[in-house]
Parts: structure tokens; sequence; C-alpha cells
């Protein structure tokens, strides 16, 4: 019994040396590198504070495909996911995502729906015409998935000894904004795509979402844009301005008032600041507009 238990403790003991993934940090490390928009969701913390359902609205429980996909799979993102940390770039999405996954059964969901399994990775045709969902296990509790014109681009995401650059915000969800986006926004929405020009110059760039009040009725958004200088800063700060006073004027030509549930009560109560070289903006998110996306 003794010889038995020291080999399960040594097992356990390799087991956890070997993991990949030990931190939310370390699934950084799992995304294909290059210029992505890299973004992160404390899940676990979001649902632990009741606020997991104002972020992500009723809406994807309320459709048919995801309420056969829970039935075949018993899995649900809002029960089992933890944590998620993606990369998008060039059309293509990668994830790299920590929770309960039980595998076997969401094998056999894509072998049932038009994919199939090799070894550890599977892969099922997506929703839109010519494009793949992919999945592997990196480790039992983290998944590596990919949505790419690419069949099994999900083997991008790996284990590397590339470190993530740059900070970790302290924050339940951010997003640090890649230079491509910046410079080319022509996908934004038209009044994300005129702050967006503003900020090309500027890297990085990094948007977080936090609670504004205890409570949790209402968030604040944050930009955190580092400069080359104090004077590109201010610059920065200036164009912002302009550009929140021009949506008003528009807003105020076309005898429209800012909405607190979309997105222009949202980019008119802007509010920006230079602190050294780095320009801070905040924009309140009422409730109205989580309201409105449930």
């Amino acid at each position: 019994m003794l010889a038995v238990a020291i080999t399960a403790m040594l097992w356990g003991i390799d087991y956890y040396r070997h993991r990949f993934v030990r931190s939310d940090r370390d699934l950084f490390r799992l995304l294909p590198p290059g210029d992505a928009t890299v973004f992160y969701l404390n899940v676990a913390a979001l649902r632990h504070a009741g606020l997991l359902r104002l972020l992500t609205g009723a809406k994807t429980a309320e459709e048919a495909d995801y309420r056969s996909f829970v039935r075949e799979t018993h899995f649900d993102y809002e029960r089992d996911v933890d944590a998620i940390a993606g990369a998008v770039a060039n059309q293509q999405a990668f994830f790299a995502i920590r929770g309960r996954f039980d595998w076997s059964r969401l094998r056999q969901y894509a072998a049932a729906h038009g994919g199939d399994c090799r070894g550890s990775l599977c892969e099922t045709p997506a929703t839109h015409a010519g494009r793949w969902l992919s999945f592997q296990a990196i480790q039992p509790d983290v998944m590596a998935l990919a949505l790419s014109q690419q069949r099994g681009a999900a083997q991008t995401v790996r284990p590397s000894a590339q470190a993530f650059r740059g900070a970790i915000p302290d924050r339940p969800v951010w997003a640090r904004v890649s230079q491509s986006v910046l410079k080319n926004p022509a996908g934004l929405p038209l009044p994300l795509r005129i702050f967006a020009i503003s900020l090309q110059f500027a890297n990085p760039v990094m948007l977080s979402l936090s609670p504004a009040d205890e409570h949790g009725e209402e968030f604040k958004l944050e930009l955190d844009a580092q400069c080359a200088n104090a004077a590109m800063a201010e610059t920065v700060r200036n164009q912002l301005d302009l550009n929140t006073k021009l949506l008003k004027l528009e807003l105020a030509r076309e005898h429209v008032r800012p909405n607190a549930a979309d997105l222009t009560g949202l980019l008119t109560a802007g509010a920006f600041q230079v602190v050294e070289r780095r320009v801070i903006a905040t924009w309140p998110v009422r409730k109205e507009l989580l309201q409105s996306l449930q």
C-alpha cells in the first residue's frame, strides 16, 4: 500500500509538471503568433459575480442549434468554461479554453454532424460554407479551438516556448487591438471606424471592461493606448475628443438624441485624459445597452 501511494504521488507530481497550462497566462502561449486582436475572458470570475448572463445575453441559449449542441455533448459554456484566451486575424479565430470537457461526447458530436476525428484532432463544417470548426485537447481541462477556412486549424493552437508579450490587465474582460485593424478598420461599424483611425499610431492599444459599481448593473469600458511620446498622446486625446464632438453634432443635425441602448449613447459619453505618454479613455456601459443585447 505504501508503494502504491508513493507511485501515485510521483505520478501526480510528474503529471502536474508536464501540464502546459497551469495558469490563465499560460493560455496565451498556446495562441499562434502574429498581428492579431488578442482577447481574454475570465468566465469563472464573471459567473461567480453573477455578471456572465449580463454580458453574454440570453439569445445564444435560445437558439435551436445551441440547445442541440448542449443536449448532445452535455457542454454549456455558462457552466463548464472557466477562462478563454483568443486571437482573431485574417478572418480566422483561435481559442484556448480552460474548463471541463466530455471529450468522448464532443468527438461523437463532430462525427454526427458531417465531421470526423483523427487522433485527438476533430473537425466539422461550420455554419458558413467553406469554413471549418476544429478542436483538440491540449490537456484534459484545456481545449484548442479554431474557426477557419483551413481544415484542422486547431493544430496551430499548441504549446510554445514564446512568452506572451505585454502586460495582462487585471480585468475580467479585455482585448489588445491589432495594428492591422487600427490601420485598416474598414470592417468596423462607422462610429468605431472613426475612433480606430485616431489610434493607428498608438501601440499597444488595450480595451478592458469592468464593473462600474458594486452591484454590477453597469460597466466601464476603458481604453489604454501607449504613444511614442507625450506630444503624440496629447494629439490622440484631442482627436478622440474631436471625434466625440463631431458625432454629437451629426446626431443633433439629424435630430437624433444619443441612446443609452446603442452605440450612440456609449460613444458620446467618453472622457479622455493623458497620463505621461498614455491616452486613457473611459465610456460608461449602461444597463440599457446590456439589456438590448439580451
